[in-house]
């Protein structure tokens, strides 16, 4: 087992709410910088308004409607650097951020990825939830449809970017925005822990899982957590958002 340099900084957890998503990428390349200069790790968890964000496996034929369309639902899109295809941000899913220097941690990308599932995967079970890493696919599954995302890119081998997991969100916006082929090469299919669950799921418990299983998962001992941080200048009020999606 690699050993971590014990003087390495805790792990920075920036708790922001609803938050733009161009802010929250400027956020995230300030991260990357920093973590280049003093190490250590961050996490943000995050919601989106509605956006669609196109990875580098993604394509715009993935996304039904078209530009105007997508004006009308009040819904954006944005082009990413990170691995995986579409994915649709809204209300009731929680974005991560995890920024993290592989070498000090003794990751190589594709250990690295492994290990963000199978922290998923550890999150859903805390919910009676047996989550899987369906074949030749990132993201992780329930049956046969997916709850969360896996998408991140490396820079001077630090890797950001990081998952999606959808505990309580619409899921009629899926079908209406997104036709992403899956290994089988019909649409992914999406769901929701309380689709699932057939009960609320408090968000804030989820949170608490993911910091811990993350901090499991890739052996932090300390973490600081925050609710702000000064380069987010605004942030979305919760009643705004598409009201014509779904």
């Amino acid at each position: 087992m690699t050993v971590i340099d014990p003087s390495l900084p805790p792990l920075e957890i920036y708790l922001l709410g609803l938050v733009d998503f161009d802010e929250v990428q400027k956020l995230q390349r300030r991260l990357v910088y920093d973590q280049g200069e003093r190490g250590g790790a961050s996490m943000i968890l995050c919601e989106h308004p509605p956006t669609v964000s196109v990875g580098r496996s993604g394509s715009r034929a993935h996304v039904r409607p078209d530009y105007e369309e997508m004006a009308a639902l009040g819904v954006s899109i944005r082009w990413v650097n990170r691995g995986g295809g579409c994915v649709l941000h809204l209300p009731g899913q929680i974005s991560g951020y995890l920024i993290l220097p592989l070498r000090p941690f003794g990751l190589t990308l594709i250990a690295y990825l492994a290990d963000l599932h199978r922290a998923l995967i550890a999150v859903l079970a805390e919910f009676d939830l047996v989550g899987t890493n369906l074949d030749d696919t990132s993201g992780v599954y329930l049956g046969n449809a997916r709850v969360a995302t896996v998408g991140v890119a490396v820079n001077r081998w630090i890797a950001y970017h990081g998952f999606t997991l959808n505990v309580g969100p619409q899921l009629d916006p899926f079908r209406q925005m997104l036709e992403e082929p899956g290994p089988t090469g019909r649409p992914i299919r999406q769901t929701s822990m309380e689709a699932w669950r057939q009960r609320i799921t408090p968000a804030a418990k989820v949170r608490e899982s993911l910091i811990r299983k993350i901090e499991e998962t890739f052996r932090l001992e300390r973490h600081h957590l925050y609710t702000q941080h000064p380069s987010i200048r605004r942030k979305v009020r919760a009643d705004v958002h598409a009201q014509n999606l779904g």
